[in-house]
């Protein structure tokens, strides 16, 4: 039986620490800013860098180009160049291999980009639709399937990335309604009183401060209502958990990530039709995480990203 298809805008943030090749003394980190958004604008790529000249949030998931600008979190002396790069949205529609491809063949015309621990990928996702938002509805199961597969993903992830400040388990951000829930840990119960508080939200604010203290989470939701100071948002769900993005591969591998959790994430529906939890302690957990990733695969093929991803979630680590 054919799958249906599920197309998604997406967004790529790459964090990176890259060593310039050649001997540029004089070089300031944005001259090397400019020297990257050229060589992407050398491939029909339209790109633009940061002058630095004053700070403002990056237009990440809003612009058309992509935008190469610092990140205030890497700091290393020379001759290493520290570097944000945030891509335009994108969308599984039209062929992202080839756009990737030329992002990392431009970064490496002049960079070696250096292996990091500090360095991590994010996704950002919104659905292809007339306003290009999730519903609430839509978000609450997401966000629920986030709560329940979150041992899953944890050991998915990179060791760099498991207990980092950045990207915490949305089940430990402090000040966060799941946070409270929790507090004693996962079980059938547990799960049970946090699905149906996630069913009583009515504004997509409320789903948000629920399922975080701050935007430092695994699963980000920030961006999916208005604040009082910005009246429009991207709408976007933001997986803060990929490994550092070192080339087309790992990049694309996150990517089919994160559409497939979203999509197995509506399609099960959990929030309605949740039945058990089974702890990482015992002794059947291995193959339910085996069993899960299959569905990740499968309903990545939704997207036509299923084969940017491994055979084995293990294998994710070194993505």
């Amino acid at each position: 039986m054919p799958h249906a298809v599920r197309h998604y805008n997406f967004g790529v943030e790459i964090e990176a620490v890259t060593r310039p090749y050649g001997n540029c003394e004089s070089f300031t980190n944005v001259d090397w800013y400019r020297q990257l958004a050229q060589k992407l604008r050398n491939r029909g790529i339209q790109a633009v860098h940061d002058d630095c000249s004053k700070y403002s949030k990056h237009p990440e998931y809003y612009g058309g180009k992509w935008f190469v600008t610092r990140d205030g979190s890497l700091k290393r002396p020379r001759p290493y160049v520290c570097m944000e790069v945030v891509s335009p949205k994108l969308d599984t529609m039209h062929g992202v291999s080839p756009i990737i491809s030329d992002f990392w063949e431009a970064m490496r015309v002049h960079f070696k980009p250096q292996e990091d621990e500090s360095c991590g990928g994010h996704v950002h996702v919104t659905p292809v639709n007339l306003k290009n938002k999730f519903s609430l509805r839509t978000l609450k199961k997401i966000a629920f399937a986030t709560v329940v597969y979150e041992d899953f993903v944890a050991e998915m992830l990179p060791a760099a990335r498991r207990d980092n400040h950045y990207c915490r388990l949305n089940s430990q951000s402090l000040d966060s309604g799941l946070n409270k829930t929790l507090g004693w840990g996962k079980s059938i119960d547990a799960l049970h009183k946090v699905a149906a508080e996630i069913r009583s939200k009515t504004r997509k604010a409320d789903l948000c401060h629920y399922m975080q203290g701050n935007r430092y989470v695994l699963w980000n939701f920030q961006n999916i209502y208005p604040k009082r100071r910005r009246r429009r948002c991207t709408g976007t769900i933001e997986f803060r958990g990929g490994n550092q993005f070192l080339n087309t591969k790992g990049t694309l591998a996150w990517v089919a990530f994160v559409l497939g959790f979203i999509t197995l994430a509506k399609e099960e529906d959990l929030l309605h039709h949740f039945y058990s939890y089974v702890p990482p302690t015992d002794p059947s957990w291995p193959r339910l995480a085996k069993e899960w990733w299959k569905r990740i695969r499968e309903a990545a093929k939704q997207s036509r990203m299923s084969r940017h991803l491994p055979e084995t979630y293990t294998e994710m680590q070194t993505k």
